[in-house]
């Protein structure tokens, strides 16, 4: 097997993999999938081989964007299933970790295609935003109208991290970055998703993810904080909860060593 591939999943779901790993490690991004063209040249295949690391002996990691020009109105399920077309007819079942809207769409995923599924991880999500955060994503959704993607960016960064990231992220993602970060290949689409992450309320649907789980994230994330994790947990028949204190909602960046140990023991066992 080769140390990376990219290209099209059913032609409509850009993706890069990595690892040589007999078994497939599907990774649903965030809402920040939006925001770049879909194309993943080689050298993201680089970044993301030495990101995923500790998954690559024993894994093919997919990471898998979803189709650019989403129809307005679109759902997280709906999402969810599309992602379950691309794998059943080009993957197969695999452990799936789901990050922020893509955990999201994991919940979904797993309790309307569980054939699918063998593991589910949910990092740094819930089964619904918090009531504190949905006027942000709301003041997201008028950023993306604007296509003021620096904003979206400054802020999704200070809500990320505690360390000097905090302080240098947002300020870089309003001044450069608006000139060399990727811009939106369907600006449309930033807000679709933002629209379909506040319509999302899965808390009566938790018990329909027959997978085994792991809700783990931060304590301080102002989207997903600890009671929501809490909540996503306990509604899941075979969830284990881990919530790392005082990380924000970029505890599977900022806590990385941390988390992929505690993700790869979960996914062992």
């Amino acid at each position: 097997m080769t140390p990376f591939e990219t290209g099209d999943l059913l032609g409509r779901f850009p993706y890069v993999r990595v690892g040589e790993g007999a078994k497939p490690l599907v990774v649903f991004p965030g809402v920040g999938d939006a925001m770049f063209d879909g194309d993943y040249p080689p050298p993201s295949a680089w970044v993301l081989r030495r990101y995923f690391r500790r998954f690559v002996d024993d894994y093919a990691v997919y990471v898998v964007s979803r189709p650019r020009g989403l129809p307005e109105g679109e759902t997280i399920e709906g999402m969810a299933a599309d992602y379950a077309d691309a794998l059943e007819r080009e993957l197969g079942p695999a452990d799936v970790l789901g990050i922020s809207m893509g955990g999201m769409i994991g919940q979904a995923f797993a309790a309307d295609h569980p054939d699918l599924v063998d593991a589910l991880v949910l990092a740094n999500t819930g089964c619904r935003v918090a009531d504190a955060a949905q006027d942000t994503v709301r003041r997201f959704r008028r950023y993306a109208r604007a296509h003021d993607w620096g904003r979206i960016r400054a802020e999704l960064a200070a809500a990320m991290f505690t360390d000097w990231r905090a302080v240098s992220y947002p300020p870089l993602a309003l001044t450069v970055g608006r000139f060399v970060l990727p811009r939106p290949a369907v600006p449309a689409d930033v807000r679709v998703s933002l629209d379909a992450i506040l319509a999302f309320d899965w808390r009566d649907r938790l018990d329909d993810v027959d997978a085994r789980t792991l809700v783990v994230g931060g304590s301080d994330d102002p989207y997903f904080p600890e009671p929501i994790l809490e909540e996503t947990a306990a509604g899941i028949p075979d969830a284990t909860l881990f919530a790392f204190s005082g990380a924000t909602h970029g505890a599977f960046h900022e806590r990385k060593s941390a988390f992929d140990s505690r993700v790869k023991a979960f996914l062992r066992r």
